[in-house]
């Protein structure tokens, strides 16, 4: 019987590891980053920097806001706002530093399409 349910515990494991998916080629940006060798291309690696630095500062943005209701109200929130505050000002952080590296990085794309 332990045999039995040995084989089918194999056979089990052979089919999902089968059926896994096998990631050849993503499309991360680290390997379109590394296929950009011509100008065009660091144009376009560009405009999706700055696009991406645009959102993150307008989720920035969107934070400052609430973390300034907060500090307007903060009556409003009880003892959850001390909780309330850390998060935003958190998230706040991330967004603002993921904007300045998306505009860091849309500034070397550009400069390395000038250069070829």
């Amino acid at each position: 019987m332990q045999t039995k349910t040995f084989f089918i515990n194999l056979l089990i494991l052979v089919f999902l590891a089968s059926i896994a998916p096998v990631t050849s080629e993503s499309l991360s940006t680290v390997n379109i980053e590394a296929k950009t060798n011509t100008p065009p291309d660091h144009k376009k690696m560009a405009e999706y920097y700055e696009k991406e630095a645009k959102e993150m500062s307008a989720k920035a943005d969107e934070q400052k806001k609430l973390l300034d209701e907060y500090d307007l109200h903060s009556y409003y929130y009880g003892r959850e706002g001390q909780i309330f505050q850390s998060h935003h000002e958190a998230l706040f952080n991330k967004y603002k530093k993921a904007a300045e590296r998306n505009s860091e990085m849309a500034a070397a794309h550009r400069e390395m399409a000038k250069k070829r």
